[in-house]
């Protein structure tokens, strides 16, 4: 039986100091399995250097980082990839010569351990799992069109069925939905929703589009000059006075 109220990421105190400037400052994230947890705050409040310390890319100057009860701090990255941690970054990288097809495919080589094995001779290898993937996302049909003439929509969308390749247990989204039209936001939230239901993963995502974070997070946590200032559930953080000023015009 799923244990709802384990905590599978945890951060305690965790801190990057650039100099003087304090960019995250003693930040203690609680998540939950299966959680939906949103990341706002406006630009320069540290959320993503948040999530580059939790995945290891930019290395903390204090505190921990905790996965299922490990620490992780000091892992290396592909490391904590194959522990299940897995990110999917604000600007798409892809192997944008190559098809979709190849893109999945070159990660789920990398998950079976084979990395010797780069473009493989059987150019079908994988590929019943590499078109499921593609099905899941919605991109089956274009999985012999090459990355770069997908649109931008659909390049998130097959940035996500490579990192599902690596069967995540937890998965960050950083601007999931930035610079594709709302409906687009909707439908690729509305995916990563009902992805995240089938294969018990946990989200974490950055957001600037309130109308996306208030639709789709379990729990939204708000972060200030480094500093994480308030977490609840939507409801709440709509009364919350900063989230007011900074995001709704000091009206709901």
């Amino acid at each position: 039986m799923k244990n709802m109220n384990e905590t599978v990421l945890k951060t305690e105190k965790l801190t990057k100091n650039f100099g003087a400037l304090k960019a995250v400052n003693e930040v203690d994230l609680d998540i939950k399995r299966g959680e939906i947890r949103a990341i706002i705050g406006p630009n320069g409040a540290g959320k993503s250097t948040l999530m580059d310390l939790i995945v290891n890319r930019t290395l903390s100057s204090s505190g921990k980082v905790l996965l299922r009860g490990q620490d992780i701090t000091h892992k290396k990255p592909f490391k904590i990839a194959n522990m299940g941690l897995c990110k999917c970054f604000q600007i798409s990288r892809l192997f944008s010569g190559l098809t979709c097809f190849e893109n999945v495919q070159i990660a789920l080589i990398k998950k079976h351990g084979k990395v010797y094995c780069f473009r493989p001779q059987r150019p079908d290898y994988l590929g019943d799992e590499v078109m499921e993937l593609l099905d899941s996302v919605g991109i089956s049909g274009q999985a012999k069109e090459k990355a770069a003439f997908l649109s931008y929509g659909d390049q998130r969308r097959l940035e996500i069925a490579i990192t599902l390749a690596l069967s995540p247990q937890v998965l960050f989204l950083d601007e999931p939905t930035a610079g594709v039209a709302r409906g687009e936001g909707y439908a690729l939230m509305s995916m990563v929703r009902d992805l995240a239901v089938k294969r018990d993963m946990t989200l974490l995502f950055i957001e600037h589009d309130m109308d996306i974070v208030f639709n789709y997070a379990d729990q939204i946590s708000v972060m200030e000059h480094g500093r994480l200032i308030a977490t609840d559930v939507p409801s709440q953080i709509r009364e919350n006075e900063f989230v007011k000023q900074a995001y709704l015009g000091g009206e709901i």
